[in-house]
């Protein structure tokens, strides 16, 4: 089972992207994409989740092999990762299971909530963009010594604890910049998935730039 969380606010095409290269390349049928309740290392989200949910149903429309699970937005409180992975891995307790993350997130990985459990509970994938490289200091780079892997059918030999790094020529764009772009009424429409845009603008989503 492959897992990819984030705010998704709004979803884009390199999202979109992100999931479908890593599923593909670590040949994953069970791909999920986790939209975030309340992230308490980040700033807040700026559409509601039932809005970033419904988007994402959208964006993932033809896509047999991804899905979306809401139990971090169903959760009341603080939206943790590490209760999600405990949750599947009490559901799963034999299935490898996958957490997908970008080169910055895995950088700052240390900044998560009890992050040194993570390994025990999944295969680390960082997918890494042109330019991007590891950065492990202190504790996470101890915690993550050792755990490195090239080869990716090593990941279905055990549960968890494995590393591994995916090179990816990621889509240059974010959800800062389309909301940035959709307050100003600037053009979008190649950075979304189909439909995407026509629920932002039936919702008069990310119109305000003050709450950008």
């Amino acid at each position: 089972m492959g897992l990819f969380g984030g705010t998704f606010d709004p979803v884009h095409r390199g999202h979109i992207q992100v999931a479908l290269d890593a599923s593909e390349a670590l040949e994953i049928d069970d791909f999920r994409l986790l939209p975030a309740g309340d992230p308490p290392h980040r700033m807040g989200t700026h559409a509601p989740a039932a809005d970033r949910v419904a988007m994402l149903e959208l964006a993932l429309r033809g896509y047999s092999g991804l899905s979306i699970d809401t139990r971090e937005v169903d959760r009341e409180g603080p939206s943790y990762m590490v209760d999600t992975l405990e949750e599947l891995r009490q559901a799963h307790p034999d299935a490898p299971l996958v957490l997908v993350l970008g080169q910055d997130a895995a950088n700052g990985l240390h900044r998560w909530h009890r992050w040194q459990r993570l390994p025990a509970l999944a295969h680390l994938v960082v997918m890494t963009r042109p330019g991007e490289r590891p950065m492990y200091g202190g504790q996470l780079g101890t915690a993550l010594a050792h755990r490195e892997t090239r080869e990716i059918a090593r990941l279905k030999d055990s549960t968890a604890g494995l590393l591994l790094h995916l090179d990816v020529s990621q889509m240059d764009v974010s959800s800062t910049e389309i909301r940035r772009r959709i307050a100003a009424g600037d053009p979008v429409v190649t950075l979304l998935p189909p439909g995407v845009l026509g629920y932002i603008e039936e919702h008069g989503l990310y119109r305000d730039v003050r709450a950008l």
